[in-house]
């Protein structure tokens, strides 16, 4: 389970475990020892971590709860589920929406969601940058202003790449990426602009699912590991992603995703829940 509790109380700041998550027997979910924190000045908060259903259905339990007692709630939501499906049938990016709609939350906050069609669908959706959160990572790691470029894989990943190639004063290469969508077979993936070979190189995008985009971008480039590093807002890190750390040597990510934690991936792992608290609202 990677779903948790929280509450904003004005003048005193967050408390965690406001609630208690529990399943009956038939399957049913619910909540148990929820906290009294007062008639005012209080907003409730589920921080939700990857796309599991049950742990969406104990947030709107706890949305249930705030609304039945006439105050805010607000669901942090940093990895977007089903971001990628935007388009074909079913339209999941749609059906995630709705479920997530009928909490009715006054905010729901994501971070660098795959696509635009999400923010469509999700009402009061609040999208932050990954660019902090990069920056995070490098300085935390010692590795601020290693780099001598960015490279962006296709061109869906191009905004992104841009954004952070910007905030470390570097050039942005780009690459592209041809792929089946029937079977999401990546086909080749070919650099598009001249990538000097005497630098150092931060590849960045959205999400490391298997890993294949980024092992066939290494391979294309020819650079050797300790040249490339990677940065993906969200590591789900499936199937044979960790062979990752052959191709790069450090590998950057958040805790956006349950992924996150798959050992022998990530080498840096940037906690997330300061930077959404940061962009809280206030309700009066």
């Amino acid at each position: 389970m990677t779903v948790y509790f929280r509450a904003h109380v004005e003048g005193h700041g967050i408390f965690k475990d406001v609630a208690r998550p529990f399943q009956f027997p038939g399957g049913e979910l619910h909540l148990k020892d929820v906290f009294d924190l007062g008639s005012s000045g209080v907003t409730w908060i589920a921080d939700v971590r990857g796309a599991d259903l049950n742990d969406l259905g104990y947030a709107a339990m706890l949305a249930d709860i705030a609304h039945a007692r006439q105050q805010p709630f607000v669901l942090l939501l940093p990895y977007l589920p089903a971001a990628r499906a935007d388009r074909g049938e079913p339209l999941g990016s749609r059906v995630y929406a709705e479920f997530i709609r009928s909490f009715n939350p006054q905010q729901v906050i994501g971070i660098d969601p795959h696509s635009g069609v999400a923010g469509q669908y999700i009402h009061n959706l609040t999208e932050l940058s990954p660019v902090p959160l990069v920056q995070m990572a490098l300085k935390d790691s010692l590795h601020d202003n290693r780099y001598n470029g960015v490279i962006a894989p296709d061109k869906g990943a191009k905004a992104r790449a841009h954004a952070v190639a910007e905030a470390l004063g570097v050039d942005l290469y780009q690459a592209d990426k041809k792929r089946d969508f029937e079977t999401g077979e990546i086909l080749g993936i070919d650099m598009t602009e001249h990538l000097p070979h005497s630098g150092k190189y931060l590849v960045v995008d959205d999400i490391c699912d298997g890993g294949g985009t980024f092992v066939g971008l290494a391979n294309n480039t020819c650079l050797h590991a300790s040249q490339l590093g990677l940065w993906v807002t969200h590591g789900i890190f499936s199937g044979k992603a960790d062979q990752l750390r052959k191709y790069y040597l450090h590998i950057y990510t958040t805790d956006s995703h349950p992924g996150h934690n798959r050992v022998g991936c990530a080498t840096v792992v940037v906690p997330t829940e300061t930077y959404m608290y940061q962009n809280l609202k206030e309700f009066g």
